[in-house]
């Protein structure tokens, strides 16, 4: 009789039931994005060498991938029962290693970032944000800068918070093949110029008696302007000194810029999507109106 006393208050009072019981999934995937790339390139240059990286990772059942152009997904599959919040700062360590060993790591690699991966990790609110007077670019800006911050700061147990639609700002450089063509040039020296001087970092130090002064280097690209500044070709060869390219005689270098043989526009991304509203106020018959998406997980 006791025992049975004992079963119903185990059952009735103690033992959590759920319809579909949560079982933590045991997934990790390290996600990189290489825009430009094909993808056999993206299998080659970035999902082999993770893979290869990862076979060292303790307690993985299964290891496979997918790419696609500019995507890579390398996805580990963990035995059931292992810590996965270990296994998850185990992966990002490795990672954190493997990145500088990747062997395209221009400005066109964005760092890969490391997320478990859970089916129940859905959205558990979609807000739709709209404006009277700002334009998508705007209204793209305030969601990225301030909305998802304070979301992520100021609201408990929010994993991730993602902004979709509208438009994001970005600098085009449109080359004219033409004039690239005449100064011996390809659009790969358009690339490494910008990559070249699109920086900021220390430049060392400057002495002078017993005065020492830091030197610091910031060309980053703020604007049109500047970008269509940025030096191309010089002295008879492709900045700051490469042979081959010849652009007037040695003793009258030349001094070829990115605005004489390409144009600068501050302008946004191609758009790929859109996210609509029905904006149905009361005594009003309704309508459909471009707004900007936030999904919070």
């Amino acid at each position: 009789m006791g025992v049975v006393v004992l079963a119903i208050l185990s059952i009735g009072f103690y033992t959590p039931r759920r319809f579909m019981p949560y079982m933590e999934s045991p997934v990790i995937g390290v996600f990189t994005m290489m825009p430009g790339l094909s993808a056999e390139e993206m299998e080659l240059y970035v999902s082999k060498p993770i893979e290869e990286q990862m076979t060292n990772i303790r307690n993985v059942h299964y290891l496979r991938s997918t790419s696609q152009d500019g995507f890579s997904v390398v996805s580990l599959e963990f035995y059931y029962g292992v810590d996965m919040k270990k296994a998850l700062f185990d992966v990002q360590s490795l990672m954190n290693l493997t990145q500088s060993n990747l062997p395209m790591t221009t400005a066109n690699l964005k760092p890969s970032w490391v997320l478990a991966i859970d089916p129940l990790n859905i959205p558990v609110l979609s807000l739709s944000v709209t404006h009277d007077t700002w334009n998508q670019v705007r209204l793209r800006e305030f969601c990225d800068n301030e909305v998802v911050n304070r979301l992520k700061q100021f609201v408990p147990d929010v994993y991730s918070v993602m902004a979709f639609g509208g438009y994001r700002r970005q600098l085009q450089v449109i080359v004219d093949r033409t004039k690239l063509g005449a100064y011996g040039a390809s659009v790969l020296d358009v690339r490494d110029a910008i990559d070249r001087y699109n920086i900021s970092r220390p430049a060392g130090t400057m002495t002078w008696r017993s005065d020492e002064s830091i030197a610091r280097v910031d060309t980053r690209a703020r604007n049109a302007a500047e970008v269509a500044e940025y030096p191309l070709l010089a002295g008879g060869a492709v900045a700051p000194g490469l042979p081959g390219r010849d652009t007037g005689p040695a003793s009258s270098p030349h001094l070829v810029r990115i605005k004489d043989v390409a144009r600068v526009l501050d302008t946004f991304w191609e758009r790929r999507s859109a996210y609509h509203m029905v904006k149905h106020e009361k005594g009003t018959p309704g309508e459909v109106v471009p707004s900007l998406g936030i999904s919070i997980v």
